[in-house]
């Protein structure tokens, strides 16, 4: 069975798709990944997201690709035939291993333009990568079978019952995600042939031999309880050390994301203790519900100032921009209460 790729209410193969002239930006992305493929290059150039520092362009090898793409297709149980959504952008890596995806395991990839609410093809839905922003904003139907989302902490949200959401680990280095988790679950567990360790700083190594990865030392605080299986703490280059203490933001902010606050967590500067975290809510309706929940968490690791912000700082993907975030409250201290 052959890949077959669904734009406009058309059916193309992938020779087709790269033959059409004049089409919108995020097909002419598609294209690209399609003609790579087809092409004898070995190496395709995918940027970083640029959420932990500046954007830069990693060049994968097609061996890695395909390996990835076959991990995914094997974990989640995708036969030829099987129905597909992209709603990313294939100039990204979220993107561009869908494409790869669909053309490896010859999946039916219905393409419909990357925007927070997407316009979903009324069919029942295999496979569907998304963001987080856009995992909010989808409007349900009960013919999706399987969700993974990426980009940024995970809410918990009620889906309809047959749809299994699920959470990826990974990072363009990786060429997608090495772990998956459920949506309900924080354990994280190996894809393929991936085994984690965890080094003297804290930090998560990747083994993953499928995709040539010998020994990859990420920016992520782990717990390991063994080499197939994980928790995230929180980054280490983003937590916050309030007078010898590590804070790690996101481990917090999914705590709130439980209690369905919706909520991050920033540093300031102290004289004292170095850094202090604060509260940003985009809600003034939960303040009440978070004051609360913060007297449960450990005295020296609660925020004591919190500021109202509507709109966060993000950068490609959907994933909040935490050093955009940091320079705003960094410059905005006149609007912090007291909690």
């Amino acid at each position: 069975m052959p890949t077959t790729f669904i734009w406009n209410n058309q059916r193309f193969t992938p020779i087709e798709l790269v033959d059409l002239q004049e089409v919108p930006g995020y097909v002419a992305g598609v294209q690209k990944v399609v003609k790579f493929w087809l092409s004898d290059a070995e190496f395709l150039p995918m940027s970083t997201s640029g959420s932990t520092g500046v954007p830069k362009v990693w060049h994968h090898p097609r061996a890695r690709l395909a390996q990835s793409a076959q991990a995914t297709l094997e974990y989640f149980g995708l036969a030829p035939g099987a129905v597909a959504v992209l709603g990313l952008p294939a100039d990204r890596i979220g993107g561009a291993m869908m494409v790869i995806r669909a053309l490896v395991g010859a999946l039916e990839l219905h393409l419909v333009e990357p925007k927070i609410s997407l316009d979903l093809p009324r069919t029942t839905i295999d496979f569907i990568p998304l963001t987080v922003p856009q995992f909010q904003q989808l409007t349900w139907h009960e013919g999706i079978r399987k969700v993974l989302l990426g980009g940024s902490t995970a809410p918990v949200e009620q889906c309809p019952e047959g749809t299994e959401v699920y959470v990826g680990y990974g990072m363009t280095e990786t060429a997608s995600h090495v772990a998956v988790r459920s949506l309900e679950d924080e354990v994280y567990r190996a894809v393929g042939s991936t085994r984690f360790s965890v080094n003297a700083d804290g930090a998560l190594v990747v083994g993953s031999p499928h995709l040539g990865i010998e020994e990859l030392v990420t920016n992520d605080a782990a717990i390991l309880y063994n080499d197939r299986e994980f928790t995230v703490e929180g980054r280490l280059d983003f937590a916050i050390n309030s007078g010898g203490i590590k804070i790690h933001p996101e481990q917090w902010e999914q705590a709130l994301a439980a209690e369905g606050i919706s909520a991050a967590i920033a540093p300031i500067e102290d004289e004292v203790f170095d850094q202090l975290p604060v509260l940003i809510l985009s809600d003034q309706g939960q303040l009440t519900q978070a004051k609360a929940i913060l007297q449960k968490w450990p005295k020296n690791q609660r925020p004591k100032h919190y500021l109202w912000l509507s709109a966060w700082p993000e950068v490609a993907g959907g994933k909040l921009d935490r050093r955009g975030l940091a320079l705003w409250v960094k410059s905005h201290q006149d609007r912090l209460y007291p909690l």
